[in-house]
């Protein structure tokens, strides 16, 4: 009988967790406590033992019966509490954060779209990169200061490397599509340099591409004035001046009217009325040719533009490293 009476207690623990509603709670009182359940068939046969005997398995059975009734009773509790939280309609409700696309996230949505209006590709490209993608198809020579250790993120022993610049995919788009083709390449770069208001050691660069019969200065200037027009949402005007970069020929610092002072001067721009925003320039024909391009048929131009840079300029913020802050009263401004 007690062996009996061990085996209906571990039928009714494990059923216990088996139990998902109050339907299920009261198949399980009848079966193991109901006026025909099991404990009840056993209790029938009490009879058939003797005086001391059934004195010993009465103390038993009532104990076995006692602890089924607590299972019960918690699963009941348990069950009409759940009920009582989430279909009382009366119940006070409680606020729920919901998450926010990341201000970064957000403006590079729009960016994308804007130059895929412009007939760009979008490309992404790989964070890793060898030596020869980010230096040697760009014809930066093997003393040039940026494969210096402080500039750059070697792994490898020199083989691999965080990109320093999307211009790393230049040569790898171009022998992927071949031209007449236009691309941008969005993404993360890194250089290994100190922190401040206006550097970060992780930033985001937009690199565009074009090549092919028309690609000259004056469609680039051209993209440059819709996108940023597009971007700020006002009236701006574009300067080339001369630079220097080894994979364009000839190169270009490019210049934006204010977008503070409206070209009046202010602050930011230093009284100038004008904001250094990009590097560009067309490509140089070294670079063509490592895209196995006929350099006597087709030209193109390249930029590069700091994501961060005129996300700070838009929305007036004045330290770069807000962005990666995890502060959320920044993050829930935007």
């Amino acid at each position: 009988m007690k062996e009996q009476l061990d085996n209906i207690l571990k039928e009714a623990q494990d059923s216990y967790y088996h139990i998902k509603n109050l339907k299920d709670l009261e198949n399980f009182r009848i079966k193991f406590l109901g006026r025909n359940g099991l404990l009840a068939s056993l209790s029938s046969k009490f009879k058939d033992f003797p005086l001391e005997v059934r004195k010993e398995i009465g103390q038993y059975f009532n104990f076995v019966k006692e602890e089924i009734n607590n299972l019960y009773l918690s699963k009941k509790e348990f069950l009409i509490t759940q009920k009582k939280i989430f279909f009382d309609l009366s119940h006070p409700g409680e606020k729920i954060e919901k998450g926010r696309i990341h201000l970064i996230s957000k403006e590079i949505l729009k960016i994308k779209k804007i130059f895929s209006n412009l007939g760009f590709n979008i490309e992404e490209g790989r964070e890793l990169v060898s030596e020869k993608e980010n230096f040697d198809l760009l014809n930066i020579p093997p003393n040039h200061p940026s494969r210096d250790l402080w500039d750059t993120f070697w792994i490898n022993k020199k083989e691999y490397l965080l990109r320093t610049h999307t211009s790393a995919h230049q040569v790898e788009y171009l022998l992927k599509y071949k031209p007449p083709v236009k691309f941008i390449v969005i993404g993360k770069v890194y250089r290994h340099e100190a922190t401040d208001q206006r550097h970060e050691m992780q930033f985001h660069q937009i690199e565009g591409v074009s090549v092919g019969l028309q690609s000259n200065l004056s469609e680039l200037k051209s993209v440059f004035q819709i996108f940023f027009e597009n971007y700020f949402n006002k009236k701006i005007e574009i300067v080339f001046r001369n630079s220097y970069f080894p994979f364009t020929e000839p190169s270009l610092e490019v210049d934006i009217s204010c977008v503070i002072c409206k070209g009046k001067g202010c602050s930011l721009c230093k009284k100038s009325g004008y904001l250094e925003i990009a590097g560009a320039g067309m490509i140089h024909p070294y670079v063509l040719q490592q895209a196995k391009i006929n350099i006597n048929k087709y030209y193109g131009y390249a930029f590069g533009i700091g994501l961060e840079r005129i996300i700070m300029l838009k929305f007036n913020i004045p330290d770069v490293r807000l962005f990666h802050s995890m502060d959320l009263r920044f993050i829930n401004q935007f």
